[in-house]
């Protein structure tokens, strides 16, 4: 466990480092002065040391620091009105989110913020957790449709709405919605939305949420996390060992290719949305 109060160089030396300092990043942006020596210190460490390994690498995790950022690479990306802080992956703060219906409740909210456009989604999120060439779906509650009116803006905290046991009267669909047939999830679309990501970002570690809109059936990427919670992922301790023995035997793929999507692994879910197959296997 390195000390991020200590020198680095008493510490090492390291063959390679796993780290999660979006915390540190989130509070060095509000001013923390301490955390910002520590980020410092980390960023001048790897420059002196190119041979130590760090993942993942730091320019794809600076691109999902503020969310404004991830979105704009995900337009690059993939081209295709929820309000959230610009800050991602900081803490609680960075959950804290809302619907708003009208004009009115903008004023609301403290600035800086990002807004997107609210799809209705059957109240089912799916969240992809990536771990270099493996990857898991995990079907979670969401938000429940709304439409359009001069109803009063909806708090909520989006960790708190997702949670596999989640009770919340957010994600409980009004009864005029409960007929409607879902868009049915596919597992080549999950696929590419990875293998894209990995590519833009050089990053092995990653979490990526994903809706379907309940209308059309095209899918929206709501966020991207740097090392996300792997919560409900099994076996997660021996796909991180295989991955960390990969890259120190292979620091830097040529490529990253698709997983052939004629091979299976199961998508786990909650006891309130029935399980299906994402079709994609983990080998």
């Amino acid at each position: 466990m390195i000390d991020m109060n200590s020198p680095l160089d008493d510490q090492g030396p390291f063959d390679l480092i796993l780290h999660k300092v979006t915390v540190l990043y989130a509070q060095a942006l509000n001013n923390n002065d301490k955390a910002a020596n520590a980020i410092n210190m980390f960023e001048n460490y790897i420059k002196k040391h190119p041979e130590t390994f760090v993942m993942d690498p730091l320019p794809g995790v600076h691109k999902l620091l503020l969310r404004n950022q991830t979105y704009e690479l995900l337009h690059q990306r993939f081209r295709y009105d929820v309000c959230k802080p610009v800050t991602g992956g900081g803490g609680v703060e960075a959950h804290e989110m809302a619907v708003v219906f009208n004009e009115m409740g903008l004023s609301e909210f403290r600035l800086p913020c990002v807004a997107q456009s609210f799809i209705n989604h059957g109240a089912v999120l799916y969240k992809l957790f990536v771990l270099g060439p493996v990857w898991f779906v995990i079907v979670r509650p969401s938000l429940k449709n709304f439409y359009a009116g001069e109803q009063e803006t909806v708090y909520f905290n989006s960790s708190n709405v997702s949670k596999a046991d989640s009770r919340s009267p957010l994600t409980q669909l009004d009864p005029g919605d409960m007929e409607d047939e879902l868009p049915k999830a596919d597992p080549a679309v999950f696929n590419r939305i990875v293998t894209n990501l990995r590519e833009a970002l050089n990053m092995d570690l990653l979490g990526i949420d994903v809706v379907i809109d309940s209308n059309t059936g095209k899918y929206g990427i709501i966020d991207v996390n740097a090392f996300p919670s792997y919560d409900s992922v099994p076996n997660l301790m021996e796909h991180l060992v295989d991955l960390l023995v990969m890259r120190m035997d292979h620091p830097a793929p040529e490529s990253i290719k698709q997983t052939p999507e004629d091979k299976k692994i199961p998508t786990f879910t909650t006891c309130d949305h029935p399980q299906e197959d994402s079709g994609v296997d983990t080998g």
